[in-house]
């Protein structure tokens, strides 16, 4: 088994580490760049793993485009200095951030009990990326609305196909009831 091909490495390790050292390279810009990072590593997280599958043939395969694309509107709302890239107050950056993380936390939970290894292991990459916001958010008070709107839109997109799954597994997935019809792990 490869480490690299292992849940916990691609949902928290690779996240983390993609997110944090894009938002110090961001942090040059200026903190209204930094929290955009997290964004930024989710998105690279998810081209390592699972990819960008084009044309996507489930809901699942829709997640890592979902993440791009609200990342490139809000890099260039960032750029263009539209409403809401200014950064919010300390406090309500803060509570923002750990309300974003508790929700795809939450995700995580609902993936994991729910029958989708696979979307549970996507939203410990969003929560991952997500505590890196929380952390920019408490230590450099940077965060915008605008920066947490891809994670946000990530966060919807992977309700969304979890509140589509059905339970227990489906029928003409071609495996057994009970199994999860979009995951097949590489780490075996």
């Amino acid at each position: 088994m490869s480490f690299l091909h292992h849940p916990a490495f691609q949902s928290l390790v690779l996240p983390f580490v993609l997110a944090m050292a894009i938002s110090l390279l961001l942090r040059q810009l200026g903190l209204r760049w930094a929290v955009l990072g997290a964004a930024l590593g989710l998105v690279l997280a998810l081209a390592v793993w699972p990819g960008f599958d084009w044309p996507a043939a489930s809901r699942a395969q829709v997640l890592p485009w979902v993440a791009l694309c609200s990342t490139l509107l809000a890099a260039l709302a960032i750029a263009l200095k539209a409403p809401g890239t200014r950064a919010m107050a300390r406090r309500n950056g803060l509570i923002a951030a750990v309300v974003l993380t508790l929700l795809a936390l939450g995700l995580a939970a609902w993936g994991a009990l729910g029958g989708s290894l696979l979307l549970a292991q996507l939203a410990m990459m969003l929560a991952t990326a997500c505590g890196v916001a929380v952390l920019w958010a408490w230590r450099a008070a940077a965060v915008s609305p605008v920066s947490l709107l891809p994670l946000l839109l990530t966060g919807i997109g992977l309700a969304l196909c979890l509140a589509g799954l059905s339970a227990g597994g489906t029928e003409g997935s071609g495996g057994n009831v009970g199994e999860d019809p979009y995951y097949a792990p590489q780490w075996k």
